[in-house]
């Protein structure tokens, strides 16, 4: 199986994890911490100087890995644990976003650092 391959596999399982709201109480951080770090690695995968760079998908996942956490966030019928657990780990795609866009996109960087101020004060976590 090829090094991307891999990544995807482990990306969709972790996301699918993340998605499917039952989760045994005690494990919301692993599933979290999965979700995450396997966009991160996906992207980091994208974000290499080499053949196979590409910012369009290294963008792609790692703000559909912010938007999965705020989403969950906003979700009032998620437990209280697991919602903040994912505003506390809201920082690694975001951090990984704005090495990504630089200098560029700062108006894409701010929008979203706008939006992840709002929805912290409008969580009540």
């Amino acid at each position: 199986m090829s090094r991307s391959s891999t990544l995807y596999r482990q990306f969709f399982l972790a996301e699918e994890r993340f998605l499917n709201h039952p989760l045994i109480p005690g494990f919301e951080q692993d599933v979290i911490v999965d979700m995450t770090q396997a966009g991160m690695n996906l992207a980091a995968y994208y974000g290499q100087q080499n053949a196979l760079r590409n910012p369009l998908l290294q963008e792609l996942f790692l703000r559909r890995v912010f938007f999965h956490l705020c989403n969950s966030v906003e979700d009032k019928h998620q437990s209280r644990v697991f919602r903040r657990i994912c505003l506390d780990y809201l920082h690694c795609p975001l951090l990984a976003l704005k090495k990504c866009y630089g200098d560029n996109h700062v108006s894409k960087f701010l929008s979203l650092k706008q939006s992840l101020l709002q929805l912290h004060h409008s969580s009540g976590l």
